[in-house]
């Protein structure tokens, strides 16, 4: 492989990211929000509760409880706030959470009952308890509420009782195409998403935890004791997940952030899902929080860890230079064996292979560090695209929020003017009239693809760009 072939694969490996960026995000997402705006056929009915509202101020929540039915009609998250608004965002739809069931079936005429509640205040806790005497039988339902977390305790006596969760959570949150918001459940060391493409329903026993997810939030039920569940699917955004005990029901409930090191905590990071390339998404994410607890600001953590990404990748980025220029200067060897075998491809190879064998030249040496990166590229776009931590995280100036994209589209315009240089650098005044289309053409597709991807992925190309200017600047003057 000469020099331009060399080259020319380093595009094409530009171009097949770019065209899969495209089709399978891009598209995808505009497939989605079409969805979105059809499918949802079963329309959340706001509840009107008779009851008295019930609302316990923590450290992390607003909780509105209500005495019809020991419902939980809202819970506010006082760390997070809305996309479209500063209020705190409201992880409970309309019609109110943790109905009381019955196996897989809501208890209406429970739903309908008011309750007597009482409230006990400690240090850590707050317990609010519902007591109900049906057909002569004691009803119980017990939240025990952590002041300073997202988990509450509940416990519900009665054999075959339970809640519903659902149908979704956080109305309001974003959706997205490369993260499913639905069910999610553990069994054993799997993890699955309950997508449910062509059954309506199902049921689960012997589970780990079970959740109901969106993009950024969660509310995950760890069971205490042993509980089924039953989970119903209406359309592709409303599901019903019934979860019930034949015995007493008691699970430790998580209602709050996907924020991987708190869900770690209670062995629920599993939630969260970073696909193909996880282990290298959460050392990333690892490496990010260690450069904010230095500099508080994720455009800056998101800058050094670039700068960490290109010392790792330094030493290939230097051999494979070395590669390209002793290719350059090959060039008049390579023409001469070209032309010697034109008309026998074997021999040609063959040649060829002996040529790069005596100088020891890697003819792949060029785009090795741009094949690391692919893997880097991916886990960190997912990592940026679905990792609350970037959720309305503000960098500089107009921009504010890291997982969107720039409002005014000036880093990837100016990331595509710095990849135009880039090639500039890298090309020779021989260069084809192919790879020279590609010299201009490569730098205007990708601006265009990134025009609506995520901020931060953006600035890392732009600052990976920057320092490869002078990265390759630099190994010209040294080696040249």
């Amino acid at each position: 492989m000469d020099e331009n072939k060399s080259s020319n694969l380093t595009f094409i490996l530009a171009i097949v990211i770019a065209v899969f960026l495209y089709f399978v995000f891009l598209n995808k997402a505009q497939k989605n929000e079409k969805e979105k705006t059809t499918n949802s056929n079963m329309p959340l009915k706001e509840r009107t509760f008779k009851g008295k509202d019930i609302k316990i101020d923590t450290e992390t929540m607003i909780i509105t409880f209500n005495s019809e039915g020991g419902i939980i009609r809202s819970i506010k998250l006082k760390n997070y706030r809305e996309d479209k608004s500063k209020d705190p965002v409201e992880l409970i739809p309309k019609n109110g959470f943790f109905l009381n069931t019955i196996g897989n079936n809501l208890d209406e005429k429970l739903n309908n009952e008011i309750l007597e509640y009482s409230i006990n205040d400690t240090e850590n806790r707050v317990i609010v308890k519902f007591v109900k005497n049906i057909n002569n039988e004691t009803f119980e339902k017990k939240y025990s509420i952590d002041k300073n977390n997202y988990t509450m305790e509940l416990e519900i006596n009665g054999n075959n009782r339970g809640i519903m969760i659902g149908p979704k959570i956080a109305p309001h949150d974003r959706t997205s195409s490369y993260s499913f918001s639905g069910p999610i459940v553990k069994i054993d060391n799997k993890v699955e998403e309950l997508k449910m493409k062509k059954e309506k329903s199902k049921s689960i026993d012997n589970f780990k935890w079970i959740a109901w997810e969106s993009l950024y939030f969660t509310v995950t039920a760890i069971p205490e004791n042993r509980l089924k569940a039953s989970v119903i699917k209406h359309d592709d955004e409303n599901y019903e997940i019934y979860l019930y005990s034949q015995n007493s029901f008691k699970a430790l409930l998580f209602v709050g952030p996907k924020d991987y090191y708190l869900l770690k905590t209670l062995g629920i990071e599993d939630n969260i899902r970073y696909g193909v390339f996880a282990p290298i998404s959460k050392l990333l994410l690892a490496v990010m929080h260690f450069f904010y607890k230095i500099i508080p600001n994720w455009g800056v953590s998101i800058i050094l860890l670039t700068v960490f990404v290109k010392i790792l990748l330094h030493p290939l980025t230097v051999k494979g230079y070395k590669s390209m220029n002793k290719l350059r200067e090959l060039q008049p060897e390579i023409q001469r064996i070209k032309e010697m075998y034109k008309d026998d491809p074997a021999k040609l190879n063959q040649a060829m292979m002996e040529l790069y064998k005596k100088h020891k030249i890697n003819p792949f040496g060029g785009c090795l560090p741009l094949f690391l990166q692919i893997p880097v590229f991916f886990a960190l776009y997912k990592t940026i695209a679905i990792s609350i931590e970037l959720r309305h995280a503000p960098f500089i100036l107009w921009l504010t929020d890291l997982s969107s994209k720039d409002p005014y589209y000036l880093t990837p315009i100016v990331m595509g003017i710095t990849m135009f240089i880039q090639q500039l650098i890298t090309s020779t005044p021989d260069t084809d009239g192919t790879q020279k289309m590609m010299t201009y053409g490569m730098p205007i597709l990708l601006t265009i693809i990134f025009l609506n991807l995520p901020s931060g992925l953006v600035l890392y190309f732009l600052v990976n760009n920057i320092i490869s200017i002078f990265e390759q600047l630099a190994i010209k003057h040294v080696y040249k």
